[in-house]
């Protein structure tokens, strides 16, 4: 148990590499479809070295990467989402003699989640997804990369917890394994939002942490050699038992009730065997479809009990308007079986529900 509970703290706080993995908050709602585009912009003229030092690539030498994931993700039903989409990618790599560039369908993902706890403040969500690398690594040719070239299983634990005062936290840690024998990496992430009507401000810390060596550690040499001839010397991408530490900020716009536009920025702040630079980012996610059974989404075990949640709006997006303004919100609630409101909520054991109101006329007070 103590080795657990190290390696935990170990993920959050020592060095790992961005990931990108899906939202870190994920709708449950009556929309069941819904359509997920991540744009990315990322140039580096250095890297980390293995000692975790930060080295300039050789003098004119640089790499950009733009890469462009999209998404498809259908909630079958209250607990579970299955998501499914690829990755388009494409690299440019200059030296003083060559200018490289490769653009492709890089990747194919599959990808599932499960909503295992939904409480009135937090919800927890377990993520399974498999990435299929299109792309080969020909140590022969001079193609500039656009990614690791490798499958990829990724299995993680999500949890979204709602604070007071539209503050949203989230905290994931995970599992990826690489085929080629690429090293296996423990990752992680931990941030909050603040969130207000229509938009919202947030920070993270991603990261990826190596946890099984890569099978050609003893030869790095040879596979640093190969990046310095078609990556300009970046560790981006084909790099060995790479960690690294990632700040980003976000901010988020509401557009409307089925759309929200994220614009992103970040850079790894410590690392090792993996490229130093700065990335910004566009993020587009919309809801769309339609639902037979629409409480079968509020509520999975009693449909005719509607659990309280401060924030949860089934038919909403993920940001709410703030009540807590200092103006009671009690006089715009009615009250229940008493004798000053007479409004009698009547449930006969079978049946639909029914609503009794009676009327009375208010007394003239004036004298």
């Amino acid at each position: 148990m103590k080795f657990y509970t190290m390696l935990f703290f170990i993920c959050f706080f020592i060095m790992s590499q961005k990931t990108q993995a899906f939202n870190s908050y994920p709708q449950f709602k009556n929309l069941p479809f819904s359509l997920n585009f991540d744009f990315k912009y990322f140039k580096t003229d250095s890297n980390f070295n293995a000692d975790g030092q930060k080295d300039n690539l050789l003098p004119g030498y640089n790499f950009t990467n733009l890469n462009l994931n999209s998404n498809l993700r259908w909630q079958l039903n209250s607990n579970w989402a299955a998501v499914g989409g690829f990755n388009t990618s494409s690299s440019e790599s200059n030296d003083y003699a060559f200018s490289r560039k490769n653009s492709l369908i890089n990747k194919i993902n599959f990808g599932a989640e499960y909503l295992f706890i939904n409480d009135l403040w937090i919800r927890w969500i377990a993520r399974l997804n498999y990435t299929h690398a299109v792309e080969k690594i020909d140590m022969a040719s001079d193609v500039v990369l656009t990614s690791n070239a490798d499958n990829e299983f990724n299995p993680e634990i999500l949890v979204n917890i709602d604070f007071e005062d539209g503050i949203y936290s989230f905290a994931r840690i995970g599992l990826i394994s690489r085929s080629n024998g690429l090293s296996s990496l423990a990752t992680y992430g931990l941030g909050s939002e603040i969130r207000f009507s229509e938009f919202g401000i947030g920070a993270s810390v991603l990261g990826e942490l190596t946890i099984k060596n890569d099978d050609y550690s003893q030869r790095s040499s040879f596979r640093d050699n190969y990046n310095l001839k078609v990556n300009a010397g970046s560790k981006m991408f084909n790099s060995i038992n790479p960690n690294s530490n990632v700040l980003e900020f976000n901010f988020n716009f509401l557009m409307s009730q089925k759309a929200l536009l994220k614009f992103y920025v970040g850079s790894p702040l410590i690392g090792s065997n993996t490229a130093a630079g700065y990335y910004a980012g566009l993020n587009f996610n919309y809801f769309f479809g339609s639902v037979t059974k629409k409480s079968n989404l509020i509520n999975p075990s009693n449909t005719n009990i509607i659990r309280p949640s401060r924030n949860y709006d089934p038919d909403n997006f993920i940001f709410k308007e703030k009540t807590d303004d200092g103006v009671n919100q009690d006089y715009f609630k009615p009250s229940v079986g008493t004798d000053a409101d007479p409004v009698i909520l009547n449930k006969p054991s079978t049946g639909n529900q029914q609503i009794k109101i009676k009327l009375r006329k208010k007394k003239n007070t004036k004298k």
